[in-house]
């Protein structure tokens, strides 16, 4: 059993926005020892788990549990058997509970098996799902009464609606095409939204809207019909108060995966649509992640292409993560990113099978065998009001982070005299503060808080850079996998691996 480490500090800085690391917990791994993953429960607190090396005489595995409430305290811990030959999947949190999801691989079942775990105690109920058709997985989401899972056969969508009180699995209607993609599913308490890609009757890509009641029963499809020669990529239903549609996203030339710029749909009570676009070139702040000289250049090249009456089309890959309703005002938070290889010949060796999911690039790609990850360029920050007229835009130039896997990593936090902007990178906070078009703060380091003075991470060693997650509030969650050197303080190993999660809070 590893012993938990829970410590008490604060680390402000003053300026507009006041950052806070209050608490920090820590455990030690030794050897071999699996790290952590945790699941996020709001005011609830959070979950760690992880599988350990050891069997039961079936051969079910050993799977760890902690759960920590909001000031990093373990409230309590569970170790659970699992059966054998499944596959972790999923995780979600609703209903004051945690929920596990998972697959068998063995023989020909491709059943589900769902694990729900109480947050107040960790008691546990389990469900079997009997899966219809062998799905590669790629959303779960868990709402009041069922589970609402999707993913892919033979290339083609498929989403399912599991009843936990039925204990009866059912397909949602409608929901299909070879070249239709998953891209959110969004449910509250009385209804279920699929968005998915797909293609007009003349090819040009664009956005679906599939409505469903709690139940899971058909309500309403509405397709969007961009301009004619463009074509809607991606984007993310945002919260409105009366029963419309609004979606803020990236469209492009009409068959193309790049965007040329943001665009808001809205869909009114009467089924109509209204598409404004907003080209990169128009935006005041989108290039500024460009060193001076560069910036510049596009800048003189955008003038002039405006003297002659003519529109310059740039052509980027973005990732549209959250739209936040403040007030009358929905604010669009995404990041920009490459896929990045180490030759240049990389169409000339072999693939191996990957997955870009779910931003409009394929369900089922396959990736060069020297692709070196996706290099994330900078995040664009973009405010709409309901009409469809765009208030302001910034950015946030990122530098650093190389990703194999396409995730977020810069968040928001929203305070009276601004929009904090951080992720991070390297054991440290990196953050920037806006106010509309305006920077009020430039970005800034804050190394993550440490257990003690004469700590120092090797981070030429550390296994995981670790993440951040928006945990409640202004509150976020800075976490992973640290190797800690200390060669001063008395009673403390001179070298040691933890699992950290460190509270960050902004004021």
């Amino acid at each position: 059993m590893h012993k938990f480490l829970f410590l008490f500090f604060i680390l402000p800085f003053f300026g507009y926005a006041q950052l806070e690391q209050p608490q920090r917990f820590e455990t030690e791994l030794e050897g071999y020892d699996a790290e952590y993953e945790i699941i996020i429960g709001g005011t609830n607190g959070v979950i760690l788990y992880r599988a350990l090396n050891e069997y039961d005489k079936k051969g079910g595995q050993l799977w760890d549990f902690v759960r920590l409430d909001t000031a990093l305290n373990v409230t309590w811990q569970r170790r659970v058997y699992l059966e054998k030959n499944i596959d972790f999947k999923g995780f979600d949190y609703s209903m004051e509970s945690y929920f596990f999801l998972f697959q068998q691989t063995s023989g020909n079942s491709k059943d589900l098996k769902l694990m729900q775990m109480k947050s107040a105690n960790g008691d546990t109920l389990r469900y079997t799902i009997k899966n219809l058709v062998p799905l590669i997985l790629t959303e779960f989401e868990v709402t009041d009464g069922a589970a609402i899972i999707g993913g892919y056969y033979n290339r083609e969508p498929v989403v399912m609606h599991y009843s936990f009180k039925e204990n009866k699995i059912k397909v949602l209607p409608g929901i299909f095409g070879s070249k239709t993609e998953l891209v959110q599913l969004k449910v509250d308490d009385e209804s279920l939204t699929v968005l998915v890609s797909d293609r007009t009757f003349d090819k040009r890509n664009t956005l679906t809207i599939k409505s469903y009641d709690i139940e899971g029963d058909y309500l309403n499809t509405f397709r969007f019909n961009p301009d004619y020669d463009k074509g809607l990529i991606f984007g993310r239903l945002a919260e409105m108060e009366d029963i419309r549609n609004l979606i803020v996203g990236t469209y492009g030339a009409k068959k193309s995966d790049y965007s040329q710029g943001l665009f808001l749909g809205l869909v009114d009570q009467e089924n109509k649509q209204n598409i404004e676009y907003f080209n990169y070139a128009d935006f005041d702040n989108f290039f500024n992640y460009m060193k001076a000289k560069r910036q510049k250049r596009i800048s003189d090249k955008i003038d002039r292409k405006k003297v002659k009456g003519k529109k310059v089309k740039f052509n980027y890959r973005l990732l549209v993560h959250e739209v936040f309703k403040q007030g009358d005002t929905y604010i669009l938070l995404g990041e920009a990113f490459y896929p990045k290889y180490s030759s240049p010949s990389a169409s000339n060796v072999g693939f191996y099978p990957g997955q870009y999911g779910g931003y409009g690039y394929g369900t089922q790609d396959y990736m060069p065998l020297n692709f070196a990850g996706y290099r994330y360029t900078h995040g664009v920050v973009a405010a709409f009001d309901s009409k469809g007229i765009m208030l302001w835009d910034n950015s946030f130039e990122i530098e650093d982070v190389l990703s194999y896997s396409l995730e977020q990593f810069i968040h928001a936090a929203f305070t009276d005299h601004g929009i904090v902007l951080l992720y991070l990178y390297d054991n440290q906070i990196r953050s920037k503060i806006i106010s509309g078009n305006e920077v009020i703060e430039g970005k800034k380091f804050d190394d993550l808080k440490l257990s003690f003075e004469d700590d120092k991470v090797n981070n030429y060693t550390s296994t995981k850079i670790g993440g951040l997650e928006k945990w409640y509030g202004n509150t976020f969650i800075a976490y992973g996998v640290q190797r800690i050197k200390n060669l001063k303080d008395s009673g403390v190993k001179l070298n040691r691996k933890v699992f950290y999660i460190n509270k960050i809070v902004y004021h």
